[in-house]
């Protein structure tokens, strides 16, 4: 009896640590949702207001590519810091990517990447988001690519 009773407990104590190493390991790779949606929500009011300080807060650099169109063609480059952001605020962050931006829904692609896309004639324009090294969203990437 008592050697049934001593398996018992350590069968017990088993689904137990196994509960909380799977909550855990949930916590630590499980979906990001509500912490996404906080993000995004600075990110929207951000866009609204215009801010561009805000804005450049939330975008982690240095960025690899960053999409502009200038007259027609589309370039994409690299954006090494914030002050060079901010310098160029108005080529980088244009009203027509703001506008569309606060009409587009943001779309899961993995529990650490979120995307925002849209159409326009034969383009297609992208924020993308990810979770990163600083453990919070950030913007990583924009794109424009045909349709």
């Amino acid at each position: 009896m008592k050697s049934q009773s001593k398996l018992c407990n350590a069968a017990f104590v088993g689904l137990l640590l196994a509960s909380r190493a799977a909550s855990c390991f949930a916590q630590q790779s499980g979906l990001r949702d509500a912490e996404f949606r906080a993000f995004y929500s600075g990110f929207t009011a951000a866009v609204k207001a215009n801010d561009k300080n805000k804005i450049a807060d939330l975008i982690e650099f240095p960025v690899k590519d960053w999409s502009i169109e200038r007259k027609g063609n589309v370039e994409t480059i690299p954006i090494k810091d914030k002050a060079e952001f901010l310098a160029k605020y108005d080529l980088f962050f244009t009203p027509f990517m703001r506008s569309h931006a606060l009409k587009a829904e943001p779309k899961r692609a993995s529990d650490n990447h979120y995307t925002l896309i849209w159409e326009d004639a034969d383009a297609e324009f992208s924020f993308e988001f990810e979770y990163g090294q600083n453990q919070s969203f950030r913007v990583t990437a924009f794109l424009i690519g045909p349709r």
